[in-house]
């Protein structure tokens, strides 16, 4: 870089057009500060001191003006000032014919029209206080015009290459707003980025891991986090109208998947729910008995978040559906119930939720031939508040109570017997919180579902309540619903890339044996490894934990009473003609696995395989059925070119590894092909700022008009801060420490004012 000390400015005046901004604001700080007071720095010129091809001449020609202006822009970034739109002429048809670019220390601060104020009511301001903004325009006369020829090219008409500024060191011109952007990669890094809820402050520190130094980024945190607000930005209003065209698109390109959304009286979405195609094949698998629960604080509009979730046949949870609600009332549920029916094609056998009675009622309403069953912890937790500290620290009680209520083998007769002894011996038979549980006992008492099938597979709400928590650490309190939308596919995405390794893995491994029935091997056959293994234990019990005690005859059945590891003794009823058992211990009933119990009957009558009807489909390993499975959902767009580019780019690197030669080659490679785009007049004019890659992101654009507004704020019992129990506050009080009364000089919970001693003097 050449100083020249003897030069002088320019003279004339400074030329002042429409600004702009290219690449960025209108400033860079500089490496030497320009001072306006000092005359040594006003008759200085700074002359880049640049490779001279890059240095615009007069006459240059262009074919066109984006090509011109890209060249000033190289010039400027090697040179180490920022660059800026200045004044542009167009003719009739709206064509440009003349563009001038300036360097961005060009004019003074504020366009130089701003005058001061006076305080003519004698209040100074001078105490306030006010953000410090720096200026860095010193009236800096370098420019580039560029003007229109008769053939379309444009053609350097004036070049001013002298800067009456100091010119960015080689340490500050990283941070120029000219060399701080986000490549295509970056953009692309940061919206996968956006859909796992990684933010843009941990975005930047893994870039700078992969680019090796702050340097080689290209960008700062401050780009980062733009591509977050300029995705608000992009959404913004029209984030209703954008969830639904985005739905409207994924069912035109497949069938199957379904969705559906409600407005309210101003057009906004009051409850919003979808089903994709893998889930709702999954439900025909695995949708015999299902949970939900709702959760809070999930996107920016408060909406409650309703999954419906699961178990599949790893017993691992699998979501099938999810909704959005405005409100957490009967006809909001209804309609939640209304849509997952529909788009099931059937109601599940059981759903278990927890004691909201807006729930209960619209089970009633909408799914009355599926059992509603409450969440057992939830009501069991609750035992402690209601009952008071003596029978809650009362271990007896506790144990009586667990006992009767956990017991799945014990008949309903036996429930209500030994419940009212229990209530009676406690004095708790006129309890009002005991009176209701009693009277809702057919909706979480274990021996009221004995027959239904697979009643305890899901007995409580915490396979939800799991799901939950894995959705919100996919999801902000601040998303939109495109972005929720996004980031609740990269949860499912996961769940199901997970189920299609253990699938994997069930196809390719051979468990180990503990027995040499023929009995275990059929079972590894048939069912997957989780599945195998609970039963392989069964089989080993039976083998050497457990002894026939006990056996008769009666008209073709056979009854086995067995005796095991523990006190209590089972009976086996046994059909040799069509290999019938039933076993007094309801395994079978209620899980769909043979208990240790039958399997020592199979045994004892030389058994190889297991009767067809003892093989419940959904615990089988469905390898090559394809009926509940599927890499991506339907209707998914395939995977873009750019994607397969950088994939491809990748793999090369990873194959180049250490080797100097193959690293060589592959740089040589790279810019024979830099060359060759630069050199076959293809003119691509790249995206200004982040727009391109976000829409690339949401998968649509904001349309000319709305109709559909997004949600209003809602208010549930969720959404708000929560109201503590009086247990917990004691809790909480009783980890902190007093404060010294200054009446009393004690530490306690209260304060000279409050001080009981006080009073009672009082």
């Amino acid at each position: 870089m050449d100083a020249h000390g003897d030069g002088h400015p320019t003279a004339g005046a400074v030329e002042h057009g429409v600004t702009g901004s290219i690449d960025g604001d209108f400033g860079t700080r500089d490496a030497t500060h320009y001072t306006p007071g000092k005359t040594n720095t006003l008759n200085q010129h700074w002359k880049p001191n640049v490779d001279t091809t890059i240095i615009p001449v007069l006459g240059q020609c262009f074919k066109s003006v984006y090509e011109g202006v890209e060249f000033y822009k190289i010039y400027g970034r090697a040179s180490g000032f920022d660059v800026r739109h200045s004044s542009v002429k167009r003719d009739r048809s709206g064509d440009v014919i003349r563009r001038s670019l300036v360097c961005s220390r060009q004019g003074a601060k504020g366009g130089g029209g701003r005058k001061p104020t006076l305080d003519v009511r004698g209040t100074s301001s001078s105490n306030k206080q006010r953000r410090r903004r720096v200026s860095n325009r010193v009236g800096c006369n370098a420019k580039l015009g560029l003007k229109k020829k008769s053939t379309g090219e444009f053609v350097v008409s004036k070049f001013v290459e002298d800067h009456n500024h100091s010119l960015c060191s080689e340490g500050a011109k990283l941070f120029m707003r000219g060399n701080r952007k986000l490549n295509v990669a970056q953009q692309a890094f940061l919206a996968d980025c956006l859909k796992v809820n990684v933010g843009p402050s941990t975005g930047y520190r893994l870039c700078r891991e992969v680019a090796g130094s702050f340097e080689n980024v290209g960008a700062t945190y401050v780009e980062f986090h733009n591509f977050k607000r300029d995705l608000q930005t992009y959404v913004d209003v029209a984030d209703g109208e954008m969830i639904i065209e985005r739905f409207k698109t994924k069912r035109e390109a497949c069938d199957s998947f379904f969705f559906d959304y409600h407005l309210d009286e101003e057009n906004r979405i009051a409850r919003l729910f979808w089903a994709d195609p893998i889930g709702r094949r999954s439900f025909s698998c695995y949708g015999d008995v299902i949970s939900f629960d709702a959760t809070y604080s999930t996107n920016r509009y408060n909406l409650v978040f309703v999954p419906f979730t699961g178990v599949d046949n790893h017993k691992r949870c699998i979501t099938f559906a999810v909704g959005l609600l405005s409100k957490e009332d009967v006809e909001s549920y209804s309609w939640l119930l209304e849509r997952f029916n529909l788009a099931m094609g059937k109601a599940p056998l059981c759903a278990v939720t927890d004691q909201d009675p807006a729930m209960k009622i619209a089970m009633e309403q909408v799914l009355p031939g599926c059992r509603h069953r409450f969440c057992m912890w939830h009501i069991m937790t609750k035992v402690s508040e209601k009952v008071g500290p003596e029978l809650s620290n009362n271990e007896e009680f506790r144990k009586s109570l667990n006992d009767i209520v956990w017991n799945e083998t014990t008949s309903t007769g036996d429930y209500e017997v030994q419940w009212q002894l229990l209530m009676e011996k406690y004095n708790l038979s006129d309890h009002r919180w005991f009176q209701k549980l009693y009277a809702e006992r057919n909706h979480w008492i274990p021996a009221f579902f004995l027959d239904l099938p697979m009643s305890g597979l899901v007995r409580t709400t915490s396979r939800s309540e799991a799901q939950n928590s894995v959705y919100g650490k996919f999801t902000r309190l601040h998303s939109s619903l495109v972005e929720f939308y996004m980031q609740t596919e990269s949860v499912l995405d996961t769940q199901r890339h997970n189920q299609a390794k253990l699938d994997a893995q069930c196809e390719g491994s051979l468990p180990e044996f503990k027995t040499p029935l023929a009995l275990e091997r059929h079972a590894a056959d048939l069912f997957t490894l989780t599945i195998f293994y609970a039963l392989q234990k069964e089989i080993e019990a039976a083998c050497f934990y457990c002894e026939v005690v006990g056996i008769r005859e009666d008209g073709g059945t056979i009854y086995y009473n067995i005796g095991g590891d523990c006190t209590t003794t089972h009976t086996v009823q046994y059909k040799p003609s069509g290999c019938i058992a039933f076993c007094s211990y309801k395994m079978f009933q209620r899980l769909g696995l043979i208990c240790r119990h039958m399997f020592l009957v199979f045994k004892s009558a030389h058994i190889e395989q297991l009767p067809s009807q003892y093989v419940v489909e959904r615990w089988r390993k469905h390898l090559g059925c394809g009926a509940c499975r599927g890499r991506r959902s339907d209707g998914d767009p395939p995977k873009s070119g750019a994607s397969e580019l950088w994939s491809d780019i990748q793999t090369c690197v990873g194959m180049v590894g250490e080797s100097m030669v193959r690293q060589a080659r592959m740089v040589e490679v790279l810019k024979e092909l830099r060359d060759e785009f630069a050199s076959d007049g293809t003119i691509i004019c790249e995206a200004k700022g982040n727009r391109a890659a976000i829409e690339a992101l949401c998968g649509v654009k904001p349309p000319p008009c709305i109709t559909i507004k997004p949600p209003a704020q809602a208010k549930n019992k969720g959404s708000g801060k929560r109201i503590k129990s009086t247990r917990e506050i004691a809790i909480e009080n009783s980890g902190k420490a007093g404060r010294k009364c200054g009446v009393c000089g004690e530490y306690a919970r209260h304060n000279a004012r409050s001080c009981p001693s006080k009073q009672r003097a009082v």
